[in-house]
């Protein structure tokens, strides 16, 4: 269960980072997908099942940054700080 949950949340960083074009705001937000990444690995390694169930939701909110609107990064980095205060909270 745990490598599951590490790939979808591999999965769902790498398709942000590959969706993101924008020259100076995309390794703000690369920096910040590599901080949740972290900490969700964190949590991964853990074995905390609470922790671990949580954590495929914030998979789920990761996927839905993939759509992006290049032209406008705010609404991602806001998103991922949004997500990083939830991960803090665990």
């Amino acid at each position: 269960m745990k490598r599951i949950l590490l790939a979808a949340v591999l999965t769902g960083s790498l398709l942000l980072l590959s969706a993101c074009d924008a020259p100076c705001t995309e390794d703000v937000l690369q920096d910040k997908l590599e901080e949740v990444s972290a900490k969700m690995q964190e949590i991964v390694e853990s074995g905390d099942m609470g922790k671990l169930m949580s954590i495929a939701a914030y998979s789920q909110k990761l996927n839905k940054l993939r759509d992006v609107n290049k032209d406008n990064l705010e609404p991602a980095c806001e998103a991922v700080d949004e997500l990083l205060a939830e991960l803090d909270n665990l």
